[in-house]
């Protein structure tokens, strides 16, 4: 993961849903890119917050023993901004697996207004089988913001 799109995560239920948050910063690199003057996140970005906050609870729910890619994004709707100095609030929720891979739905909420609804999440996987390999992802989601796991 190249760039991280939110800071903590501070609920995880495995198969069932999580929660994460992200402060959104003057200093955010994307802010003076996007809309000279008028620092809003872009929508693809709080997309990609939603995304990755799915996928890691995709990956928790399989004890870390799978690698995942987005395969498909559906029914994505956005109804507010994320500005500097707002705090985006991240929820994701199991839908189903299904064979290599899950489908999933999430929001995006600032001051408890729902931003950014997403239908559908669908992500590939396939399983790792080296232990070093799952302890690595494990150590990673730690390291990224998650709770012990």
């Amino acid at each position: 993961m190249r760039f991280l799109f939110y800071d903590r995560i501070v609920e995880m239920q495995p198969g069932s849903r999580a929660l994460a948050t992200k402060a959104i910063s003057i200093g955010d690199e994307f802010l003076p890119e996007h809309y000279p003057l008028c620092p809003i996140m872009p929508p693809s970005l709080v997309l990609e917050s939603v995304a990755q906050v799915a996928g890691w609870l995709y990956i928790v729910t399989q004890q870390f023993a799978i690698s995942t890619v987005l395969g498909v994004v559906e029914g994505a709707a956005v109804a507010g901004d994320a500005r500097a100095g707002q705090t985006l609030e991240v929820e994701a929720w199991m839908q189903y697996a299904h064979r290599d891979g899950a489908t999933l739905r999430g929001v995006a909420r600032v001051d408890g207004r729902e931003i950014l609804r997403v239908k559908r999440l669908v992500f590939a996987s396939r399983p790792l089988t080296d232990p070093a390999r799952i302890a690595e992802a494990r150590q990673m989601f730690r390291y990224l913001g998650g709770e012990d796991a």
